[in-house]
């Protein structure tokens, strides 16, 4: 029996203490294992003569690495979490939570599961063009027509009830559509995304571009929507490529700008996507080479 205290587990599995109440049946749904695998982890283990105290080895069952969609947060499961807590953490309901994570089975939880949390309505207007931009200081609708090559009264049209002489900071509006002005230049070996408009250099910011295994995509490309925090892994602002599931996003893992270490997307920091966000309509043309 004391041989089965104080174990050190092999590596690919955990240590667990039998607690009371469980069987392996119990432990291997717990921890999305099966009770064969259990089995086979611990030779000579005998099923029906588990004890409290019990130290066994439980394989880690490695999931399917979880990609979000935008508008969406991965969240990982924790002791004791339900759909319902996890809902109202985040001022959601359980039914955006299941729409959100198709197939998945709220009774059957796990420890270190991964899930899509949805974002909660940001305020944004109805924007046929998804084409957002978000109020800043000192900004007036004269100014924010000239960046987009619009008029004052292209803008009012498509941000009905808006009033020209009151408007907010963080105030999401909606820019019609129009010829771009502006283009983006990014290099994947420099690292580095540049605007230019109508031909001259605005600024470079330093970016992070995709790992090895999930290259940036190189070509010529059109910035086809923009959303206002998306939350997670996208940071503060996204601007999507018409390379499908590829675009320009903010971070919440600043340490990575500078390498070589998403996903595929164009990392910024998230003061640089905001700022960029901003200047860059739907339409934009982005190279990358």
């Amino acid at each position: 029996m004391n041989s089965y205290f104080n174990r050190q587990c092999p590596v690919g599995t955990i240590s667990y203490t039998v607690r009371a109440g469980d069987s392996l049946y119990l432990i291997a749904n717990r921890f999305n294992t099966t009770v064969q695998a259990i089995i086979t982890a611990n030779p000579g283990i005998v099923p029906e003569r588990l004890y409290i105290g019990q130290v066994i080895c439980v394989p880690q069952v490695q999931p399917p690495q979880t990609v979000c969609p935008i508008g969406t947060s991965p969240y990982e499961i924790k002791s004791g979490d339900t759909l319902a807590s996890i809902a109202a953490r985040f001022n959601i309901t359980v039914s955006d939570i299941l729409t959100a994570n198709p197939g998945i089975v709220p009774e059957r939880l796990y420890i270190g599961q991964v899930i899509c949390i949805p974002q909660p309505k940001s305020g944004e207007p109805e924007c046929p063009t998804k084409n957002y931009y978000v109020i800043g200081r000192g900004d007036t609708l004269t100014a924010i027509a000239r960046i987009f090559n619009v008029t004052v009264q292209q803008l009012i049209n498509a941000n009905p009830g808006i009033n020209p002489n009151i408007i907010s900071v963080g105030q999401v509006i909606c820019i019609p559509a129009a010829p771009s002005p502006v283009r983006i230049i990014i290099s994947i070996a420099a690292k580095t995304l540049s605007l230019y408009r109508e031909g001259r250099l605005v600024r470079s910011y330093p970016v992070a571009t995709g790992k090895p295994t999930t290259p940036t995509p190189r070509g010529t490309f059109t910035i086809i929507n923009k959303q206002v925090n998306p939350g997670g892994p996208f940071g503060t602002r996204w601007m999507g490529l018409s390379e499908p599931h590829y675009g320009i996003h903010g971070t919440n893992n600043p340490a990575s700008i500078g390498t070589a270490a998403s996903n595929g997307c164009v990392r910024m920091y998230n003061d640089d996507v905001n700022e960029l966000f901003n200047q860059v309509p739907v339409g934009t043309v982005v190279t990358i080479y």
